[in-house]
């Protein structure tokens, strides 16, 4: 199953409202660090002109695709019109959310939209090592059998997301944003450098993202190389040359921080806070805390009492 979540009918909510209609099938791709692509497929079948309302304002792009030919629209963007006309099959358009754009609709169509965020942007360009893109762009008309193509391949998933397969969505939506930066974007700045010797900057947010997720629980130095891709010893030494810790000493950091943050709730039992983050017990979190913090848990409660 894809990664999901209650937000996963968002897109297909607002096209829905947007085009006063029942429901649009859609889902959202979330990546474990948490960025979004929304997919959404519509079959608009009135065929009466109308004015359709501009989306939210917000920093995102929404990309359509024609699964088949027809559609004709005309864009209206801060006064200028843009006539799309009859569209043809594999049609390309992006509408840049930032800029609120109204749209006349005058035939029927059968779309595809994918919905991206300027974070999943960046958090892309970032995972490649890729200077970020500072806007998409693509001239009207343009043709693109590409994103026609993975737009098809979405058609089952959407119908069917009970049966979808995250790792197939995953690569769907990766193949998607690499395409359209390559193709459409405007690349501003330089690549982020990578630390000689040490973790590229998707391996260290890869393998931090990891740690937490193990922060209560035991974790394997083994796993941890795992996802990104490095023996155990070539990831421990370019971990700590990286952050400045071994992973485990970073791990146990995060754990004193997290029962810090507990603490916080005067009536959490000190045993408790302990089993959540990853101690033993209450006597090996006070002799962690207190080496990191020169005094006791529960003095500690005090001292920071309201």
């Amino acid at each position: 199953m894809p990664n999901t979540s209650r937000s996963d009918c968002q897109l297909g909510q607002r096209l829905a409202s947007q085009y006063g209609i029942d429901a649009v099938q859609s889902l959202v791709s979330r990546s474990r660090w948490g960025a979004e692509l929304g997919v959404a497929r519509m079959r608009y079948e009135l065929p009466h002109l109308f004015v359709l309302a501009p989306l939210p304002t917000e920093d995102a792009f929404l990309l359509s695709v024609e699964i088949n030919s027809g559609g004709s629209r005309r864009i209206v963007r801060d006064g200028d019109s843009r006539q799309l006309g009859l569209q043809q099959e594999g049609a390309f358009h992006i509408a840049d959310l930032s800029q609120r754009a109204s749209a006349y609709v005058s035939s029927p169509f059968h779309s595809m939209f994918f919905h991206l965020p300027r974070a999943t942007l960046d958090a892309f360009a970032d995972e490649m090592e890729m200077p970020r893109v500072d806007r998409l762009r693509c001239d009207a008309g343009t043709l693109d059998p590409v994103i026609a193509n993975l737009g098809r391949a979405m058609l089952p998933v959407l119908m069917r997301p009970q049966e979808a397969s995250r790792l197939f969505v995953d690569h769907v939506a990766l193949a998607l944003k690499a395409h359209v930066v390559h193709v459409y974007g405007d690349a501003v700045g330089f690549a982020p450098v990578r630390t000689r010797g040490g973790l590229a900057s998707w391996q260290e947010r890869r393998a931090k993202a990891f740690l937490m997720q193990h922060l209560a629980g035991d974790v394997s130095l083994a796993d941890a190389a795992r996802e990104c891709t490095l023996s155990r010893s070539h990831f421990s030494k370019a971990f700590k040359q990286t952050t400045g810790q071994t992973p485990h000493a970073w791990l146990v950091t995060q754990r004193v921080e997290a029962a810090r943050r507990l603490l916080g709730q005067p009536h959490l039992p000190i045993a408790e806070i302990a089993a959540r983050c990853g101690f033993s017990d209450q006597s090996h979190l006070t002799r962690v805390f207190s080496a990191h913090t020169g005094t006791s848990p529960a003095r500690w409660r005090r001292l920071n009492a309201g």
